[in-house]
C-alpha cells in the first residue's frame, strides 16, 4: 500500500497474483480518481474481470471468516472516524495491506469495531 486510498489496490494485487502496479494502472482506466477515493465493489469486480478473473459479492452470513478467501471490506473505526478499508482474508487471519499486519480475524474486527462486512471471493 502507497497511498491512503489503495488498500483494494493492494488486495487486489495479492488475490489476483498480479504486481501492485500492474493493478494500480488497470484500476485507474476504471476509476481515474482512484487514489483520492479508492474502489468500490463493483469497480474491483471489473478490475479482475480485465484480469480475467471473477470476483463474487458476499455478504453477511455468506460469510465464513474461518474459512473463505477474498477481500473483506469493512467499515472501521479509525480514531474517531469511520473508513471503508479492505484488507485480504485468507482462512481466518487478515492480512492488511495498511501496515503489513497479520491479524487473527476476530481480534482485527474487535481492535477496529469493524461493521458492514462484505467478502469478495475468486470464483474460479
Amino acid at each position: 500500500m502507497h497511498h491512503r486510498g489503495d488498500c483494494a489496490i493492494a488486495a487486489l494485487a495479492c488475490v489476483l497474483q498480479r504486481p501492485y502496479e500492474e493493478v494500480l494502472v488497470t484500476s485507474s482506466q476504471i476509476n481515474p480518481l482512484v487514489l483520492v477515493e479508492g474502489l468500490n465493489n463493483d469497480q474491483m469486480i471489473r478490475v479482475a474481470k480485465r484480469f480475467g478473473r471473477t470476483l463474487v459479492e458476499r455478504t453477511g452470513t455468506e460469510i465464513d471468516l474461518r474459512t473463505m478467501t477474498g477481500i473483506l471490506g469493512a467499515q472501521l473505526r479509525w480514531n474517531e472516524n469511520w473508513d471503508e478499508h479492505a484488507v485480504v482474508l485468507a482462512h481466518g487471519l487478515v492480512f492488511d495491506p495498511d501496515g503489513g499486519e497479520v491479524w487473527s480475524v476476530r481480534d482485527y474486527l474487535k481492535r477496529f469495531m469493524a461493521r458492514k462486512l462484505d467478502l469478495l471471493e475468486l470464483e474460479d
